[in-house]
């Protein structure tokens, strides 16, 4: 389960955050694993990167956890195409959550996933109704 679950007007996401003194940023296989799934389901979560020497924050996609683990801070990129793209970046913690905020408010509910675009549903639009699911009990 990531480090941070946010719930801020309504909209609920998670937060795994880490920080690394070199380029390369120290994501487990389950860490990695917990958050794909979690936005596959429709759920929202990022990876927050603080690198040590430098002022910056790398607001990422759950669902890029194996492309961060795997080329770390070489693999950023702020061009689109090429290398992990983070989806919100700044000198310091000003706009993260509102950014943060942004992303996930377009992303509950729409079933989308990774990119911010796509949905479920029918052409006009709509979300589809569901049912509150009732609550199975401790343990299950």
């Amino acid at each position: 389960m990531p480090d941070v679950h946010v719930c801020a007007e309504g909209v609920p996401f998670w937060m795994e955050l880490k920080v690394t003194k070199t380029n390369a940023i120290n994501i487990s296989p389950h860490q990695i694993a917990w958050n794909h799934a979690y936005c596959q389901a429709g759920g929202v979560s990022f990876f927050l990167i603080h690198p040590l020497l430098s002022h910056g924050l790398y607001l990422f996609d759950g669902i890029k956890g194996r492309e961060l683990a795997k080329s770390g801070l070489r693999g950023i990129s702020l061009e689109p195409g090429s290398g992990v793209v983070p989806l919100w970046s700044g000198e310091s913690e000003s706009g993260l959550l509102v950014g943060a905020l942004e992303i996930a408010r377009s992303r509950v509910g729409s079933g989308s996933v990774g990119s911010g675009s796509g949905s479920v549903g029918s052409g006009s639009g709509s979300k589809p109704s569901l049912a509150p699911a009732s609550w199975p009990g401790p343990g299950v």
